[in-house]
């Protein structure tokens, strides 16, 4: 909750005193309230670095939000992939994944070696005929 000060370091600067007979020493008066002065300064800057500092972090909070949202639907989608691989009820095990992926990457190497678009390709392809 943010401090509200009924004085500001200014309003007390140009605080003007009733001058009385039996009054305070002026001298005591004006080094007390340079004292004043003073700390309403620091709070005034603890105050305004506060509020800096809570519209940076708010900042950060609705990028990191932003980012997490964004984290979790692509989550669910990877989600959603994995769980259509499956064979007969079974997992497939990992191995066979990474088995897939490196004949993934050796069918691109022999499609850009040999120039063949891979949606040409039967089911009957033989290499001999390159």
């Amino acid at each position: 909750m943010p401090i509200k000060l009924k004085n500001s370091s200014e309003l007390l600067v140009n605080k003007e005193f009733k001058i009385s007979p039996k009054g305070y020493n002026g001298l005591e008066v004006d080094q007390l309230l340079d004292q004043i002065i003073r700390d309403y300064e620091l709070v005034e800057n603890n105050c305004l670095l506060s509020k800096q500092e809570a519209e940076s972090l708010q900042k950060k909070i609705d990028d990191l939000t932003k980012e997490n949202i964004r984290l979790s639907v692509e989550l669910d989608n990877e989600k959603s992939r994995w769980k259509y691989i499956k064979s007969d009820g079974k997992d497939i095990h990992i191995d066979n994944l990474v088995l897939l992926q490196r004949i993934g990457k050796l069918e691109q190497i022999i499609y850009e070696r040999l120039h063949i678009n891979p949606d040409e390709l039967t089911k009957n392809f033989d290499p001999d005929d390159y």
